[in-house]
Formats: C-alpha cells, structure tokens, sequence
C-alpha cells in the first residue's frame, strides 16, 4: 500500500493525510511538531515518494458515486407517485415541486428584456 522507500514517519503521514486529505492535520497526527505542521505537510506532499504513495493509495480507492440527471429525476417521480405505507404528502408535493421546477413551469424571474429608447436624460429635458 505505502511503498517502503518512505520513512516510517513518511508513511504515517500518508495514512493520517488521506484520513482527510489535510496535509497540517496530516502531520500532527504523524507526529510532526504542531508549530511546523504546515509546512511539514507542504514539504511531505512535495516529496516525490510521498506523493505517489498517496496517489498509489487513492487509486486503490473506490470511486465516488456518480449520480445521473435521469437518476434524480426518476428517484423523485418515484417519489411523487409513492403511496401506501412509507409515502408522506409532504415529501409527494415537494418532489411534484422539484420536478415541476426542473421542467421550468415555475419562474419567480420575469424577463424584461429589451430597449425602451428612451434615456433618462431625455425624459429630464421633456419635464423641464
């Protein structure tokens, strides 16, 4: 996992950063001083044996899950229609509201949009 080039300090920071991929937090776990933490984890993460340890162990990560727009759209019609036992009005009518918004039939925003030809300047001299 941690390629055995590193030091065991080395290492250690490897395994705190990733816990939150904080590099200062990183290395006051590891046992850095809390007063050069900062730069310690800088210098770490610059340190060409740390840092392809810590992406050899990020790719070995599961990946994110990646939802589609279909994915959401389908899970809040799903929603929507539900009845029975586990349905709720309220979580119904908001996925009615979420999808009605989604199809653009809710517009708070008025496009006005357009010249009048008319400056303001003009319409002082027209009062005076």
């Amino acid at each position: 996992m941690v390629k055995a080039s590193l030091t065991p300090k080395q290492a250690r920071f490897v395994a705190e950063y990733l816990v939150d991929l904080n590099a200062t937090q990183g290395a006051i776990r590891a046992g850095y001083s809390a007063k050069t933490a900062e730069v310690q984890g800088s210098r770490l993460l610059g340190n060409v044996k740390v840092r392809e340890a810590v992406e050899a162990v990020m790719l070995t990560r599961p990946k994110p899950t990646e939802i589609t727009q279909d994915e959401v759209i389908q899970g809040l019609k799903k929603e929507a229609t539900l009845e029975g036992e586990g349905s709720s009005h309220s979580a119904r009518v908001s996925a009615w509201a979420h999808l009605g918004k989604h199809l653009g039939m809710f517009t708070d925003n008025l496009n006005l949009g357009g010249s009048v030809g008319l400056r303001w300047e003009d319409a002082l001299k027209e009062l005076e």
